[in-house]
C-alpha cells in the first residue's frame, strides 16, 4: 500500500522524533556513566548545606609551598550559618597574613554553590556534582583553572583540599592537606 504526501511526511516526522528521543536517552545514559567512572554516585539525593557542617573551622595547610622562602602556607577559615556556610582563603608568606579570597557555599536557585570570590576578581561559581558524609565536589567546567573543587575530611582534624582541572600543559591536581587549627 502506498502512502500520500501528506502520510509520508507524518511519517517522517514520527521517525525524527523518534530518533531525537532515542539521542536524548543515550546522552543520559552516558552523562551517568562518565558519572559512574569517575565515581559519583548517581542517585537522586537530596542535597543539604547541613551535610557540610564539617567544613567549617579553621583550617591550616601543613605540606603545600613549604619549600619557598619564605614558608607559604594557606589557611581557610569556615562558618556555618542555617543558609550558607562562609568562609575566607588566607595566605601565610612569613609573618604577613593575606586574604586571598572570599568564599561562600549556598543554595543558588535551588542547587548548591561554592562560591570563590580570589582578591580583586568577580565571582566564580562551582556547582554541586557529589556530596557524602566526609566529601564534597564542586565543578566549573568553563573556568581556566581549577575546575573542580574537592574536600576530603580524613579523620577529626583532618581534611584535604584537593583543587584540579585542564592546564595548557595537561591535566594537573594541587593537594592541600589541612589540620585542624584552634586560636
Amino acid at each position: 500500500m502506498k502512502s500520500t504526501g501528506k502520510e509520508q511526511m507524518i511519517n517522517n516526522i514520527l521517525y525524527l522524533l523518534l530518533v531525537f528521543l532515542v539521542l536524548s536517552c543515550s546522552d543520559k545514559d552516558e552523562a551517568k556513566k562518565e558519572q559512574l567512572d569517575i565515581g559519583i554516585d548517581t542517585q537522586d539525593e537530596i542535597y543539604s548545606i547541613d551535610n557540610l557542617k564539617w567544613i567549617e573551622g579553621f583550617w591550616l595547610d601543613s605540606t603545600a609551598f613549604s619549600f619557598r622562602t619564605p614558608k607559604v602556607s594557606f589557611m581557610e577559615k569556615w562558618k556555618y550559618y542555617p543558609d550558607s556556610i562562609s568562609g575566607k582563603g588566607v595566605s601565610i608568606k612569613g609573618n604577613d597574613t593575606t586574604i586571598t579570597s572570599a568564599l561562600c557555599i549556598r543554595e543558588v536557585n535551588g542547587e548548591i554553590k561554592y562560591i570563590a570570590r580570589p582578591l580583586g576578581e568577580a565571582m566564580i561559581p562551582f556547582s554541586l556534582i557529589f556530596m557524602a558524609d566526609n566529601e564534597v565536589i564542586f565543578e566549573n567546567l568553563v573556568n581556566d583553572f581549577p575546575q573542580r573543587i574537592r574536600y576530603v575530611k580524613t579523620s577529626k582534624d583532618s581534611l584535604q583540599v584537593i583543587i584540579s582541572g585542564l592546564r595548557p600543559e595537561g591535566e594537573r591536581a594541587v593537594t592541600f592537606k589541612m589540620r585542624s587549627v584552634s586560636f
